[in-house]
């Protein structure tokens, strides 16, 4: 029987809430980028913004899968049992991937004032 400490689905969480926030900012500049010089064309800028919400959902949707693949528990002592340490390093990545989302949703979210106050052409 397999632990619920190595269950791929919960790594896969918690190593996606980690990674999410940065690897989804890096990919909204690229795409806000190509997609400044269409905006301009076509004086139209809506799918700027909707980039930018769909990245923010994406986001918040890691930092909530990290948040459901924590264990439970606030004790953190010394141990050797290696059980116990895989679980407090379950928990320290779900608290990170936690906070990784928030951080980067505040990131995005400040990116989007500079479009809503410029036009794309400016």
């Amino acid at each position: 029987m397999r632990r619920a400490s190595h269950d791929p689905r919960r790594v896969t969480a918690l190593v996606l809430g980690v990674l999410a926030g940065p690897i989804l900012f890096l990919t909204l500049l690229e795409a806000n980028y190509a997609l400044t010089y269409v905006a301009c064309e076509h004086r139209q800028e809506w799918f700027l913004h909707a980039v930018t919400l769909i990245t923010v959902a994406l986001v918040a949707l890691a930092g909530l899968n990290a948040w459901r693949a924590r264990t439970p528990g606030t004790m953190e002592r010394e141990t050797l049992d290696q059980e116990e340490t895989t679980e407090m390093r379950a928990r320290f990545l779900a608290y990170s991937g936690m906070l990784s989302a928030a951080f980067f949703i505040v990131a995005i979210l400040a990116f989007e004032i500079p479009m809503l106050v410029l036009h794309p052409c400016q």
